[in-house]
């Protein structure tokens, strides 16, 4: 590591901009910057342990991992920005710069290399860029932050201010103090790399690992208070004490469902923790936690679910929730996907769902209790330009889950359709796959027709590439809330998270209302009374035959029997704190 001033010369962000005056370790820590250099990971492993950091992500960004997207990345690193929380960087391979602002608000470089470990406080604006090697591997970790570039709002922001009192009380000691309140939503950290390879995930420490530095036991919480589900719902805490649970988690090796093993585990449930049988091996299932049991299954085959479930009754005697995290979708026009992608997509998201259910419904009726946490999404809502097929996947889990809850309803079985809304995915990895992937979608390339970038149907794909910057959703906060939605008393059938998913579906069912509207006229039978009409030649519906709405009452409704005999389909939403 070196640090100096910045020369504030014109010219490629990514050269050295050396002043030649060298900045000390001490002056960075009087800015509240801790610099480290770990040669073994287990150094780390303990740094996280002693500070409280919780999960590790390993990312490479380069040309070559990147394509047509780097450029436009390293612009957007290199905005002058600050996080809400505490920030670490540990670099794995390569090198790359780090500038923050000075209590003169001149910039400080700090150059870091293969092995160094950087803690920015809270509050601190700062920026950082690739080397002259233009290459760089990001060891980061949950929750991922939204960058808030400067700005007179941004200067009046609460962490900033919090960060400038720090830093003035650190003027004139000994710089120890460790640079401002160490958050609990806080990412290990950038990993620069000019090899590019990421590390094989059996020996990236805990980053597919919930134990160790991986916990999330307050990961939903932060200086702002902890999110929590409404009264309404009889949510976990002092009135509804929370048992444990046993969870059954499929696609636990994704980016949702990963975050659900962690909370799930760091709030003392069981877990059986499910991995994808082509993605993952039996042997990276193993050991992560002592209340955690990991297998494999195809979610296509209904002998492999089935196994899962009797493996889970077998080893923890009982299941209470069953949450389906698994996924697949192809990003592309409906008229350039194949007969195979289409139908995989289908047997993955709809025919997948219906095996869980139809293989776990007997256990949970004997049982007399039990609740499915079904992830969609908005996707499962509204049709996405570019997502056709994966569209119609969901709008089928949808129509089958609540279609589902009037039939089981009687046995006192839930479920809730779980629907996140622009939640961070995966990092793309071009290196397994000669089409480029986005967590589990698969970007097609676009034919002549739809090729054009303005194209609606690459909507999806310009959607991706925003999301790799603006993280708007927290996948940890989003699984805090769903393990209290596994513990509540009176679950929706839909727990909309984030305000895309919330004004997106809002937009859209405002749409189909006035459309009803502007329509109605030509709907037949007009009206109640003209049931039956023998003029128009119209049968009538039997009132018998409409399907009463199912709602879910909370705590406070107004009936107040044990179990409400009438269900309703109301949804839950959160949104603005994601």
């Amino acid at each position: 590591m070196r640090a100096y001033w910045y020369d504030n010369k014109e010219g490629d962000q990514r050269d050295l901009h050396d002043s030649g005056r060298d900045v000390s370790p001490d002056y960075l820590e009087k800015l509240g910057v801790l610099y480290y250099n770990f040669a073994d990971e287990k150094d780390v492993d303990k740094l996280a342990a002693d500070r409280s950091y919780k999960n590790r992500d390993v990312i490479t960004v380069s040309p070559e991992k990147m394509g047509d997207i780097y450029e436009e990345k390293v612009k957007m690193f290199f905005n002058e920005h600050l996080h809400e929380d505490e920030e670490i960087r540990y670099i794995r391979d390569g090198a790359g710069f780090f500038d923050v602002r000075s209590e003169g608000d001149e910039w400080v470089r700090i150059r870091l290399e293969k092995d160094d470990l950087i803690i920015l406080p809270a509050g601190i604006y700062h920026r950082f860029t690739t080397d002259s090697k233009n290459a760089m591997r990001l060891f980061k970790e949950e929750p991922k932050w939204t960058p808030l570039n400067r700005g007179p709002e941004v200067d009046a922001n609460p962490y900033r201010k919090e960060y400038l009192q720090t830093a003035s009380a650190m003027d004139g000691n000994d710089g120890g103090g460790g640079g401002g309140a160490v958050g609990e939503d806080v990412d290990l950290g950038f990993d620069f790399a000019s090899g590019g390879a990421i590390h094989d995930q059996n020996n990236a420490s805990d980053s597919m690992s919930p134990e160790g530095t991986s916990s999330n036991a307050g990961a939903a919480s932060s200086s702002k208070g902890k999110l929590q589900l409404p009264l309404s719902c009889d949510p976990p805490g002092p009135g509804n004490p929370p048992k444990k649970l046993v969870w059954v988690i499929f696609g636990s090796t994704g980016h949702m469902g990963r975050s659900l093993v962690r909370s799930c585990l760091n709030q003392g449930d069981s877990v059986v923790a499910v991995g994808r049988v082509f993605e993952n091996t039996l042997e990276s299932m193993q050991n992560w936690h002592a209340s955690c049991l990991g297998t494999l299954c195809d979610v296509r085959a209904r002998e492999s679910v089935s196994a899962v479930i009797t493996q889970a009754i077998s080893h923890f005697g009982r299941i209470d929730i069953i949450a389906n995290c698994s996924g697949y979708g192809v990003i592309g026009a409906c008229e350039d996907q194949d007969e195979y992608e289409i139908r995989n997509q289908f047997e993955t998201n709809f025919m997948g769902t219906l095996h869980i259910i139809q293989l776990s419904l007997p256990y949970f009726r004997e049982q007399g209790a039990g609740r499915y946490l079904i992830f969609s999404s908005t996707s499962g809502a509204l049709g996405v330009p570019g997502l056709g097929p994966y569209c119609a996947t969901k709008y089928a889990v949808e129509g089958l889950i609540e279609a589902m809850l009037y039939e089981i309803d009687s046995f006192n079985i839930k479920a809730t359709l779980v629907e996140p809304g622009l939640v961070r995915r995966d990092e793309p990895d071009w290196d397994s796959n000669p089409l480029p992937t986005w967590g589990h979608f698969l970007i097609k390339p676009a034919s002549e027709p739809y090729a054009d970038a303005a194209s609606p149907a690459k909507h999806a794909q310009r959607m991706v590439q925003w999301l790799g910057d603006k993280q708007p959703t927290s996948a940890v906060k989003c699984a805090e809330l769903v393990w209290q939605l596994g513990h509540c008393s009176y679950p929706p059938l839909r727990l909309l998270l984030g305000s895309y998913a919330i004004e997106s579906i809002r937009d859209r069912l405002r749409s189909i209302i006035e459309e009803l509207e502007d329509w109605k006229h030509l709907h037949f039978p007009v009206a109640p009374d003209e049931v039956g009409n023998e003029d128009d030649g119209d049968e009538g519906i039997p009132c018998s035959t409409k399907l009463k709405p199912i709602r879910t009452h909370g705590r406070y409704g107004a009936e107040k029997t044990s179990r409400p005999k009438k269900l309703s389909l109301v949804s839950g939403f959160l949104r603005d704190q994601m």
